[in-house]
């Protein structure tokens, strides 16, 4: 009798050794999805969109607005061309071009948004959950509303500063 009672207590003790080990072992495991900070997100995103050159990036959206002579300044930034189609009025060539140029940036799980002077250009909504943060840039050149002149004779009217905001969360 009492060999069957040790053995009883050896076997649960062996069950109960075995079912913490992998209990403790799956949560070395199990991962988190990583996080990261939405202030540096806010900040890379600017700072991206305000130095990659519109020539240079490969997007087939940019490029068939370069093909079809709708950007006509190659040398400006994807930043500077989206305050261009906002300023020439065209709301829609804007929001499409900050779409197609961000969506490989940002996870779709993030809420973004770029504004020009206040005004939402784009804005993909996601309710906030952890943190919101925003980041600025002030670009200049031709004024909302008036057309663009090469001559002397017609210049444009210069519009500047305006900020554009890039506003991110979580």
């Amino acid at each position: 009798m009492k060999k069957g009672l040790f053995f009883t207590i050896d076997g649960i003790l062996a069950a109960g050794i075995v079912f913490a080990t992998i209990i403790f072992a799956s949560s070395f495991y199990a991962e988190e999805q990583p996080t990261f900070h939405v202030s540096y997100m806010s900040k890379d995103l600017i700072d991206t969109l305000s130095v990659a050159n519109v020539q240079k990036i490969n997007n087939g959206y940019i490029n068939s607005l370069i093909s079809d002579n709708t950007i006509t300044n190659l040398d400006n930034t994807v930043l500077d061309q989206i305050v261009e189609f906002w300023a020439e009025n065209d709301m829609e060539k804007a929001k499409k071009t900050a779409s197609n140029v961000t969506a490989p940036l940002v996870p779709d799980t993030t809420g973004f948004s770029i504004l020009i002077d206040g005004e939402t250009i784009y804005s993909r909504d996601k309710p906030i959950t952890k943190s919101l943060a925003s980041s600025k840039k002030i670009i200049s050149g031709i004024a909302k509303g008036h057309q663009t002149g090469n001559t002397r004779n017609n210049p444009p009217t210069l519009f500047g500063p305006v900020i554009v905001e890039i506003r991110v969360w979580q």
